[in-house]
């Protein structure tokens, strides 16, 4: 992928996280994201359909890597113990994201997504 593109998704939704950090999803519009992030909208929407699919594909991007970070998953049948630790271990090193992401009325959304993966 092109860097620019890189740079210019990772401003995107550095943003998106220090807003959602301080309001709800609901309350957060595109151009207060296009603001902080110092783009047009049409670069936004280039990348994302709105704030709902950013907000998605984050969370997304979270469970990818919490699942990610499982050295043995076969160990969930194998060896409980050790898969529960890994997936505890996989869980703290975003949880400070996860408290963001999946606030307010989300909170059951990191289940249901983690069953998906």
């Amino acid at each position: 992928m092109d860097i620019r593109i890189e740079k210019t998704k990772r401003s995107i939704k550095n943003a998106f996280i220090e807003l959602r950090s301080r309001k709800s999803l609901e309350r957060i519009t595109v151009k207060e994201v296009c603001e902080k992030a110092e783009i047009n909208k049409s670069t936004f929407y280039s990348h994302y359909q709105d704030i709902y699919d950013l907000s998605d594909k984050l969370k997304t991007e979270v469970v990818e890597s919490i699942i990610g970070s499982l050295n043995h998953p076969e160990n969930l049948l194998k060896n409980p113990e050790e898969f529960t630790k890994e997936l505890y271990l996989g869980y703290a090193a975003k949880n400070a994201l996860i408290c963001i992401l999946f606030s307010d009325s989300r909170s059951g959304i990191l289940v249901q997504k983690l069953e998906k993966h």
